[in-house]
């Protein structure tokens, strides 16, 4: 088999150089027939006979141009047939080799004629672009000049939009007002009122100086005499005050003398020293005091401990019956019709019945009250039985292996003998006949009496195992039912008597607290009654103690009245009194006359102040309007300049624009012909790169193609052929002569086997011979025992009470391994139950579920702080936007009475405003709202505006307040719009708007960001604004305002049109 696969190998291996030879030619002819090479070949033709091998060539030179046939001698021969010699292929190469350098030197010099036209496009292109941006330099030049000249006009036109128009006239009317100013002021400065004025004030003043002096004296002489009229009422007052305090004292000791007699400590005073009385009775109830104090904090606190026991078990005996309840709950539940445990007493019946029906004895050992650990013992044992009848399939697989027992083989698979499967006995022809017959009478269903027999009872029996699989599965899934209800019921048992023992153990300890109460009543009262009477004490001692320092001031102030002798020059009190008073009078007198003369002053300083202002201001603005008429006429000569400019730009660029039009046009022309030059070079620059990479892959193919032929060549594969040649031969030859001899050993071999397999029957035999007798000596060895032990039984004395013992400690056993099973039956249980439980804990929603209940408790307890800290936030706010909305309902209502003052004329409203309210709704606090009215005032008497005011009031009512709220709330956004603000508005009225909005204006003209805008079709509202704006200074005069009309147009539909008016065409 080696030598043939290699032989195989070998074989493949010169097809495929045969194939490549034929390729190769026929390649080389394709590359000289498409790039145009000369190829010439040398003809070799072989012929080979079927039984001999012989070769014979015709040789000739051929050149070829493609695959062509040609004739040699009498023979016609293909060219691909041909083979290539070495000097055939070293020649094709070099002309190979040649043809590339050719088609490689052709690209290049393709690409530099290309790159040489393509740069002198390029540099008539370059000269053109330059000339173009030469141009557009010139142009870019002037628009920027022309950018800049309007730019310029621009700043001159807004400069003098911004600014009112002038003329010679008001330039001669404020130069007239100036020296008008300039006379009054003048006037002013000569008013004889201003030299008289200060002398009257210096004469006054001396005589105050005097009259000040003569009452810094009289003030320290009344000073004395008031002082010792002081200490005399003193005395009297504190005497007075003394007899009151000796009273109250004697009150409060007798208000209080039913506590002083209980606890022993009634005072008795004797003479005006009460200080240390007093300060004894206070030692003593304070002692007292401390002591009950501390006795009743005793008894509070073994009542608090009792109390915290009492809790305790309180607490643990509502959670016991907490847990009976829900035990008795699920014990009712899982003794449900649908689940486990009424399943389970269903199927102990249903069993029982199925037995007593089915079972011969009609008994079963099912009982009602039945374990489940036991009954799925025994419905397992019963399907085990039942599982193990026979079918006819397993009788035709028995007979079948039966057969195949019978059957003796040999090493190499051949059937030697057929034996009895049985007693391994050898039979003969007619008993193999006998057997195999009565095999396939058993084997077949028809006439198999063993079957037959079996068939009577297999649809019984199956009906039986699957009712029995039924009921075991069903027991198997209730289960942890029975195992749940076993278990709570062992727990509501134990908690039941956890629950009595508990209310027989907190009884007494409720009346040992009840006593413990009022134990600690009566001391609580007593440390009251003894707080109390100690607060009265210290109100006596400081009674006391104000007696005892009243009297020292009594006799303080008598001393220092002996001491003090005033010196008032014969004259009392009240008269003093009346002299003061007098020189009082006449000081103030003599003040406000200086205060009127000085008024009088400051006010003709004033108006001589205003004068010269006013003057200066005049003369300054006299100036200012010449000047700006001056830079008016300036800003037109300019402007006139810039707009010759302008066209004088605008024209040179019209003539640049003509220049460059060619210019483009040339530059597109010649782009166009850089681009076709360009494409033209790259298809043709595509297709030699492409000629040569066919070029190259043609070659790189045909060296392929050769370097495998070489190797072929250097491999020797043809010796290697003839030498299997000859081994296969060989090989053949030892192959027939080893079947021959085979052949001839084959009877020989068999009487072997024959012989083997008689000795090993034979020794079978004998083996057999030999436990029987083995089996013979031991029956008879255990005869003689079983005499011996009857003998010895028959001598014994009390067989029949050792009999009793066995039957009895039989049962006894019994009943323990009853017991035994029960319990192994709980403990399977509960192992199951607390593997259950395990998996529960296991988990996602159970484990770890101590740590995860210690961190939601700490979560809950957080979120219940910052609810309430919410909740005080909330009611903080609530009250904080509560005072900014008063607030800002005050700073509304100030700017809307401003404005209503300003605008309203009538006399039926004097003021009107806005008035809140918080209304809840719901009794929700993130639900208040906040409603507003309008109220009109007149006098003290508030009425609601709603019905009870005109179409006019109502419309100057709404303008005020939004006027109000954007002057308080928008003051960053300065945007303020009126659409038509005059409606039902009287003369009166729209002025007073009108003032208004101009006082408005002139405040906030400030601000960077204001705007108004008014819309409204009342010229005669528009005309009082253009007054009232005039009035005030500090900002500029709008030029125009804006007319919006509507006028149709050439296509008959009407459009809108928006016209600016000068303010003095109005």
């Amino acid at each position: 088999m080696i030598y043939k696969e290699q032989k195989g190998k070998l074989m493949g291996e010169r097809k495929s150089h045969e194939s490549d030879l034929k390729e190769r030619i026929g390649l080389m002819d394709k590359i000289a027939s498409k790039h145009k090479i000369e190829l010439s070949l040398t003809q070799t033709q072989a012929s080979t006979g079927i039984e001999t091998q012989q070769t014979y060539a015709t040789t000739s030179r051929v050149s070829l141009g493609g695959n062509t046939t040609f004739t040699a001698g009498d023979t016609t021969v293909d060219t691909a047939h041909m083979t290539v010699s070495a000097e055939d292929m070293e020649v094709f190469e070099k002309a190979l080799k040649t043809k590339e350098e050719d088609l490689r030197d052709g690209l290049q010099n393709f690409k530099d004629k290309s790159r040489e036209e393509e740069d002198e496009v390029q540099n008539i292109l370059n000269d053109l672009t330059g000339k173009q941006r030469h141009v557009e330099a010139d142009r870019e030049k002037l628009m920027k000049q022309q950018r800049e000249a309007k730019r310029e006009l621009q700043n001159i036109t807004s400069q003098s939009s911004s600014r009112s128009r002038l003329h010679k006239n008001d330039i001669d009317d404020a130069k007239r007002a100036a020296a008008r100013y300039a006379r009054e002021r003048d006037e002013a400065n000569q008013d004889p009122r201003i030299k008289s004025i200060p002398l009257e004030i210096s004469k006054i003043s001396e005589r105050m100086r005097s009259i000040q002096v003569e009452l810094e004296e009289d003030k320290t002489t009344l000073s004395q005499l008031r002082r010792c009229s002081d200490i005399s009422n003193e005395i009297s007052m504190l005497e007075r005050q003394k007899e009151g305090d000796v009273e109250g004292l004697k009150d409060t000791i007798s208000d209080n003398s039913f506590l002083l007699q209980k606890f022993d400590a009634y005072p008795t005073l004797r003479g005006d020293n009460y200080v240390n009385t007093i300060e004894t009775l206070a030692d003593n109830v304070r002692i007292k005091h401390e002591n009950t104090r501390e006795e009743s904090d005793r008894a509070s606190e073994e009542l608090a401990q009792l109390q915290q026991t009492i809790g305790e078990k309180s607490a643990l005996l509502s959670h016991n019956k907490r847990s009976l309840e829900t035990l008795k709950a699920r014990e009712a539940a899982l003794c449900a019709d649908d689940r486990g445990v009424q399943k389970i007493r269903r199927v102990i019946n249903a069993v029982r019945n199925f037995e007593h029906q089915q079972l011969d004895t009609g008994v079963t050992v099912v009982q009602n009250d039945m374990e489940p650990q036991k009954l799925l013992e025994h419905l397992t044992e019963r399907i085990g039985e039942y599982s193990a009848e026979d079918t006819p399939e397993s009788i035709a697989r028995t007979m079948k292996k039966l057969k195949k027992m019978s059957k003796v083989k040999g090493s190499g698979g051949q059937i030697l003998d057929i034996i009895c499967p049985c007693c391994q006995r050898s039979m003969d022809t007619n008993e193999v006949m006998m057997f195999d017959a009565t095999m396939e009478s058993l084997s077949d269903p028809i006439r198999s009496e063993l079957i037959q027999t079996d068939q009577a009872s297999v649809g019984k029996n199956r009906s039986a195992l699957r009712n029995y699989e039924t009921w075991r599965k069903i027991v198997s899934q209730s289960m942890p039912d029975y195992l749940d209800h076993t278990r709570i019921t062992n727990e509501v048992n134990d908690l039941e008597v956890s629950v009595s023992n508990g209310e027989d153990e907190l009884k007494p300890m409720q009346d040992e607290l009840s006593a413990a109460k009022d134990k600690a009543d009566e001391l609580q009262n007593d440390a009251s009654e003894l707080r109390q009477l100690l607060d009265v004490v210290n109100r006596l001692r400081d009674d006391a103690n104000r007696i005892a320092e009243k009297t020292r001031q009594v006799a303080s102030k008598r001393d220092e009245l002996s001491v003090m002798a005033p010196s008032a020059e014969g004259r009392d009190l009240k008269s003093m009194e009346m002299d003061f008073d007098a020189k009082n009078n006449e000081k103030d007198e003599l003040m406000r006359k200086n205060t009127k003369l000085n008024k009088d002053l400051t006010s003709l300083n004033h108006r001589i102040m205003t004068l010269g202002s006013q003057a200066t201001k005049a003369e300054q603005q006299a100036k200012e309007l010449e000047a700006k008429h001056k830079q008016y006429q300036e800003a037109a000569e300019r402007k006139k300049e810039l707009n010759e400019s302008i066209a004088n730009c605008i024209e040179e660029d019209k003539k640049l624009q003509e220049q460059e039009v060619p210019i483009r046009q040339k530059i597109r022309a010649k782009q166009s012909d850089r681009q076709r030059m360009r494409t033209v070079a790259a298809e043709e620059e595509i297709r030699l790169n492409r000629l040569i990479n066919e070029f190259s892959n043609d070659v790189q193919s045909l060296n392929s193609l050769t370097e495998r032929i070489d190797r072929y060549l250097e491999s020797n594969n043809e010796e290697e052929i003839e030498k299997l040649d000859s081994s296969l031969a060989d090989v053949a030859s030892s192959t027939r002569e080893k079947e021959n001899a085979l052949k001839e050993m084959v009877p020989e071999l068999q009487a072997l086997q024959k012989k083997v397999s008689d000795q090993e029957r034979h020794k079978k035999t004998i083996q057999d011979n030999i436990k029987l007798i083995k089996a013979l000596d031991n029956v008879k060895k255990l005869r003689d025992e079983l005499s011996v032990l009857e003998e010895e039984l028959e001598n014994l004395q009390g067989s029949n009470a050792l009999n009793d013992d066995y039957a009895s400690a039989m049962s006894s056993k019994k009943r323990h391994m009853e017991e035994k099973h029960r319990c192994e039956g709980r403990r399977l249980g509960y192992k199951d139950q607390q593997r259950n439980l395990k998996r529960k804990l296991l988990t996602p929603e159970y484990k770890d579920i101590d740590e995860r209940h210690r961190v939601k408790m700490i979560e809950y307890e957080t979120t219940m702080i910052a609810v309430t800290d919410l909740d005080k936030y909330h009611n903080a706010l609530d009250k904080a936007l509560l005072r900014y909305h008063g607030m800002k309902i005050e700073d509304i209502n100030k700017i809307i009475r401003e404005l209503w003052t300003l605008t309203y004329k009538g006399r039926d409203i004097n003021n009107i405003a806005l008035v809140s309210g918080a209304e809840s709704s719901g009794g929700t606090k993130a639900a208040r709202s906040y409603n507003y009215r309008v109220v009109m005032t007149k006098g003290n008497t508030q009425l609601d505006m709603r019905g009870r005011c005109s179409a006019g009031q109502r419309v100057l009512a709404s303008i005020v307040i939004r006027l109000a709220l954007a002057e308080t709330f928008c003051l960053n956004c300065g945007v303020m719009a009126l659409d038509e603000p005059t409606t039902n508005l009287d003369y009166e009225n729209k002025r007073g708007l009108a003032v208004a909005l101009a006082q408005i204006i002139a405040n906030r003209a400030a601000q960077h960001n204001f705007q108004l805008v008014c819309i409204t079709h009342d010229e005669e509202f528009v005309s009082m604004m253009k007054n009232e704006l005039s009035t005030h200074t500090g900002f500029d005069m709008p030029e125009k305002y804006f007319q919006v009309s509507r006028e149709e147009g050439p296509d008959g539909k009407h459009y809108s049109k928006i016209n600016a008016i000068d303010w003095d065409e109005i």
